[in-house]
């Protein structure tokens, strides 16, 4: 009895992994655009569109799947660099296929982006702005669980 009260006090190395993988930034990818002055017009909403889409399908084509654990998380915001966000949004949890599927992620993310009205976006660098700022971050846990279960020189020490 003892003994099973001890094991369930004993830190878990598993959780611990994971936890000490995420503090240390495993499986978060990050990247900007930033849409200068003085004006912003359509056909630079399309590229920003194209080029973030990019971005996602090259980080999510190399994320590790150990075990089939594939599941990702996404965020997307926008700003004067340095100021308040204008805009944000965040994707949830899902898996790769289903950034690409019909009315999937990929459709979301391209359906915010548009939606972000390029009028206040122009008022804002008219005010002074020097560009607007357009960021993502992408969270892979399959990255972490990685980390985490084939960490061998962990697994040496304990």
């Amino acid at each position: 009895m003892l003994t099973d009260l001890l094991q369930r006090l004993r830190p878990d190395p598993v959780r611990r992994r994971i936890e000490d993988s995420i503090r240390s930034g495993t499986g978060l990818s990050k990247a900007d655009w930033t849409l200068p002055a003085p004006t912003i017009e359509p056909a630079e909403i399309d590229q920003l569109v194209e080029d973030v889409a990019d971005w996602c399908r090259e980080r999510i084509a190399s994320i590790r799947r150990p075990y089939g654990i594939d599941q990702l998380a996404l965020a997307l915001a926008c700003a004067t660099p340095g100021g308040d966000p204008l805009a944000s949004k965040t994707f949830g949890v899902f898996r790769p296929v289903d950034f690409y599927s019909e009315d999937g992620v990929g459709d979301r993310v391209e359906a915010f982006l548009r939606a972000v009205p390029v009028d206040d976006l122009n008022a804002q660098l008219e005010a002074g702005a020097t560009g607007i700022r357009f960021a993502a971050a992408l969270f892979s846990w399959g990255d972490v669980a990685r980390e985490a279960m084939f960490d061998e020189d962990e697994d040496a020490t304990e």
